[in-house]
């Protein structure tokens, strides 16, 4: 019999090309295939969900199965005449709800326009391909088209509300001709909070903790196949910490605790056996504002430092609250004091009179309450003293 070969095109023909129906013979079965373009880059995994080190480009074409399958309850596509299955996501795409007016990219700096259009705006929907990209700026952001470079910053972008894929009558399962073994050979959950994950067949994967200061640290190296009880799925900064220190980004990606120890796995190198609950980190463990105007900064005795952060889209860590006296308005006003990092950033600093753009840390900085916006659902802070306290505190200096 002959093999289905994946058929090449070139960028600039892929957006106009429509897909081929073929049909493949497997099993003795005939079932329709389809030849579609792959939207993000894919790795190809076998029917047991483990990865089979083959990777598909972006803007290649591939047949496929036109029948999506379930592996561990994510789609597939099977590429017909091979063992070898691709997530639906990379090429179907899925769609989300814009929550924030946003520009559309084609580098960290550089913009686009998008079906003739330069802003989208909040509620509207986009459809995004696979997983998220890291730029050299340090953010993430989806693919929304191609094959142009055409991307939206994932900050602006909400959950899923849509799989773009259309499910047959076997999606619930596998295809005729694929069976996904049921394995018994994970433990059953103890509670909603615990389960069993296997590493990659394939690959080995890091065992990681966190230092005092949050950094990525390797405990060793955990062996293809090597199993884990792990209590906690955690997702945000400290996973996305993860991934750049692995080098691999998913646009979902997680880490899970190993039960007992303050160790962690890369969600992206092994398997569950059962859902765990997301927990994320910045939300549940830390306290978060948002620049949302031109903000002066300050020092600890309530003088400016002559720099200003301007209004973006980041979330910014914050570890105080409490009452500063001002000398300049000669009263007390409620601060925030910034939580100390090795980043740099993007900042306005008074040079000779007019603010300049310039990249520097940040240490022992404190903003207005009321000139920044605190994030709903992270860890409120109290004031950890009054006006009268930092009054007198002045009075006595």
């Amino acid at each position: 019999m002959k093999k289905n070969k994946i058929a090449l095109v070139s960028a600039a023909a892929l957006m106009t090309v429509a897909p081929l129906v073929v049909l493949t013979n497997t099993t003795n079965e005939v079932q329709a295939a389809t030849t579609k373009a792959v939207m993000h880059t894919a790795l190809a995994y076998d029917k047991n969900g483990n990865s089979t080190g083959v990777k598909y480009n972006a803007y290649q074409y591939v047949t496929v199965e036109s029948n999506p399958v379930k592996i561990d309850g994510s789609l597939y596509y099977k590429i017909s005449g091979k063992d070898q299955y691709i997530k639906a996501t990379n090429i179907d795409g899925v769609t989300r709800k814009i929550t924030h007016n946003t520009y559309i990219y084609r580098t960290s700096t550089g913009r686009t326009s998008y079906n003739n259009r330069w802003k989208l705006y909040k509620g509207e929907t986009i459809t995004t391909y696979g997983g998220s990209y890291k730029f050299k700026n340090g953010k993430h952001y989806f693919r929304v088209g191609g094959p142009r470079k055409q991307y939206v910053k994932s900050y602006n972008l909400g959950p899923v509300v849509k799989v773009n894929t259309v499910q047959g009558p076997n999606s619930d399962n596998n295809s005729a001709n694929t069976s996904t073994s049921n394995k018994s050979n994970t433990s059953t959950p103890t509670s909603a909070e615990e389960t069993t994950v296997t590493v990659d067949a394939n690959y080995s994967t890091p065992v990681i903790t966190f230092d005092k200061d949050g950094k990525v640290v390797q405990v060793r190296t955990a062996a293809p196949g090597e199993k884990f009880t792990v209590d906690r799925l955690e997702k945000g900064s400290r996973a996305d910490k993860v991934a750049s220190f692995i080098g691999q980004f998913g646009g979902d990606q997680g880490i899970y605790r190993i039960k007992g120890t303050n160790n962690w796995l890369y969600s992206m190198g092994v398997k569950a056996a059962s859902k765990l609950t997301a927990h994320d980190y910045d939300l549940e463990e830390t306290s978060i504002i948002k620049f949302t105007q031109s903000t002066d900064l300050y020092n600890a005795d309530g003088t400016l430092q002559n720099i200003k952060i301007e209004k973006n889209s980041e979330w910014w860590k914050v570890d105080k609250l409490l009452y500063i006296w001002v000398p300049s308005e000669n009263k007390a006003e409620l601060f925030y004091h910034l939580t100390p990092t090795s980043s740099w950033k993007n900042v306005l600093r008074l040079d000779n009179g007019k603010y300049v753009r310039d990249n520097i840390p940040l240490k022992d900085t404190y903003v207005k309450a009321s000139d920044v916006q605190f994030v709903e659902n992270s860890v409120k802070l109290n004031p950890s003293n009054t006006a009268a306290e930092a009054q007198a505190a002045a009075v006595k200096k």
